[in-house]
């Protein structure tokens, strides 16, 4: 019984989003909203119900897998159009196909599937099409050098083409996670289209999720925290309150001995900022800063005070960042109208109490089944 419950999930977890675009495409264009959400409902429980009996698998790849297959029912909207909705199921396939692989050329490839995905999501809405693909631009080049970088360190053993293999990767990885991105024409005009920051914000899972599997070599670990301290400082600057600083934290998690709870409770955190576009701006900045009790704080403190033991200038420099970012939270907080907003800040409010009782599991609960090689 546990084997053919196995067997089912394997294949039913990282495929049912691809069966419910399939059937989408064959609906009329007038059923294709209410048969959406059915299906983005239907599958979000089935991925709850079978992520326990997938063996083999680490509570990353569990814990990702659940993130991505809430994706298309949290980016759901009403009178959205046929291709708009299929795109955001071909996207949770590409991901949850993903992170369910052990083998780093595939993921590569298919984290790339899912970045032309978003690209052909964001050219929907016809009156930002150029803007869209002036800022894919970046994140087409990353796809690029991750591949690049991916050839190069599975195909040739000679060390000193490893290096450059693992330069090429982490930076393409970096950008492909949006790292180095202006403030979009969507975030300036106040425009909030959740279904494109949502597959935004599903891609960034990917990526983050194969830093973390990525060897801990010279190179990767130098690439990364400097991509990552450059990238939130940035996003201070500019004075984004979007989910991007939280993906800039959770790449610096990435290359801690012990980041992978720090950057599921960030990723985690940044999904239900994407979900939910219309939440207080006071609330967001103490979402973002890792204010408790939300569960930026105990993410935040474990990689700072992982920073410290590789040098105390990376964490000093994330510290103030920190500090900025709380700077401009407030105490007033805004209760969400509508019932499914609060029950996404309701989750992510208990996540943040528990995620203190996480960090004192041991670390062989948290150990990865695979690595690249």
């Amino acid at each position: 019984m546990a084997e053919t419950l196995h067997q089912i999930a394997v294949f039913l977890i990282p495929t049912w989003p691809l069966l419910a675009a399939c059937l989408l495409a064959l609906m009329p264009e007038a059923q294709a909203g209410r048969s959406a959400r059915l299906f983005a409902l239907s599958g979000l429980l089935l991925t709850v119900l079978l992520d326990p009996f997938l063996a083999g698998q680490d509570l990353l790849s569990r814990w990702t897998c659940l993130l991505a297959g809430s994706v298309p029912f949290l980016s759901w909207q009403e009178h959205e159009k046929r291709l708009a909705l299929c795109l955001n199921f071909m996207a949770s396939f590409a991901i949850m196909l993903a992170l369910s692989v052990h083998t780093l050329l595939p993921v590569t490839c298919l984290t790339a599937c899912a970045a032309l995905i978003l690209a052909l999501r964001e050219t929907l809405v016809t009156t930002r099409a150029r803007q869209a693909w002036e800022s894919m631009r970046l994140r087409l080049a990353g796809v690029v050098l991750a591949l690049l970088g991916t050839s190069l360190t599975t195909l040739i053993p000679d060390p000193a083409i490893l290096r450059l293999g693992d330069l090429f990767l982490s930076v393409g990885l970096c950008l492909m996670a949006g790292l180095g991105l202006p403030v979009t024409t969507r975030e300036q005009s106040g425009i909030n289209e959740r279904g494109t920051t949502l597959l935004d914000m599903l891609l960034c899972l990917s990526v983050v999720a194969l830093m973390l599997r990525l060897p801990e070599r010279e190179t990767t670990h130098m690439v990364l925290v400097l991509a990552g301290l450059a990238g939130l400082w940035l996003c201070i600057m500019t004075r984004q309150d979007g989910p991007r600083p939280l993906v800039a934290l959770s790449i610096i998690a990435a290359t801690l001995p012990n980041g992978v709870l720090p950057a599921l409770l960030l990723l985690s955190s940044g999904l239900v900022l994407a979900a939910h576009p219309a939440i207080d701006r006071s609330m967001r900045c103490w979402i973002l800063s890792g204010l408790p009790p939300w569960p930026g704080f105990a993410a935040c403190c474990a990689i700072v005070s992982g920073l410290f033991d590789t040098g105390a200038i990376p964490a000093l420099l994330c510290l103030l960042a920190l500090g900025l970012l709380a700077s401009r939270a407030r105490l007033g907080i805004t209760i969400p109208a509508t019932w499914q907003d609060r029950a996404i800040l309701g989750s992510l409010f208990v996540l943040g109490l528990a995620s203190p009782f996480l960090l004192m599991l041991p670390v062989s609960f948290w150990s990865l089944h695979w690595r690249a090689p």
